[in-house]
């Protein structure tokens, strides 16, 4: 039994053999595509500048338009130990659409490294959300620095304000959200091109 098998394995190698090389060519399937690079990760410095640029904002719980457009400044540059300071203004447009108001709201943070994690931040001054104020914190990752704000309203119900800033070419894409009790009451997306280093 053993000596058949062994022949028959010896005559389909021959006749393998004898085949046109091209007939010997086995089929390879094609290579698969090397996954998309990850998106790199930039240093904090990278933001450093004054952006400027508008949006539209869209809110559920103002007296100002539903949907409206703003104008928007910031500006980042270093501070001690590795930190950063913050400093953005807004400028909206609501009450009568016939006429309207301009308001204009501006706001500046000092932001210091966090002890304990890599790339996260805290502001040099923090509130207390029960009586009104904001705990405020930061991120960096990869090429977004995000700003985190938590406080509470009158009743105890918790607000949320986050920022996402990320660099893009020459410019900033800026999406703000606010969260009240976990529902979203406004949402801004502005776009903003690097005005000075």
């Amino acid at each position: 039994m053993f000596r058949t098998l062994l022949g028959c394995a010896i005559a389909a190698a021959l006749a393998f053999a004898a085949l046109p090389a091209s007939a010997q060519t086995t089929k390879q399937r094609p290579a698969a595509p090397p996954p998309p690079a990850a998106a790199k990760g930039v240093p904090l410095s990278a933001f450093f500048g004054v952006f400027r640029g508008s949006g539209v904002a869209q809110s559920e719980d103002s007296d100002y338009f539903r949907t409206a457009v703003r104008d928007t400044a910031i500006e980042i540059r270093p501070a001690e130990a590795g930190g950063f300071k913050l400093a953005w203004s807004t400028t909206t447009r609501g009450g009568d659409p016939a006429n309207p108001k301009t308001k204009v709201k501006t706001t500046e943070v000092t932001f210091k490294p966090a002890a304990s994690k890599p790339n996260v931040f805290e502001s040099v001054k923090q509130g207390n959300p029960v009586d009104g104020g904001d705990v405020i914190w930061a991120r960096l990752n990869k090429q977004t620095l995000t700003v985190y704000a938590l406080t509470t309203g009158d009743d105890g119900s918790y607000e949320l304000q986050k920022w996402d800033r990320t660099l893009q070419g020459t410019g900033m894409a800026m999406v703000y959200t606010r969260l009240r009790d976990g529902e979203q009451v406004r949402t801004v997306k502005a776009r903003l091109v690097k005005d000075a280093k």
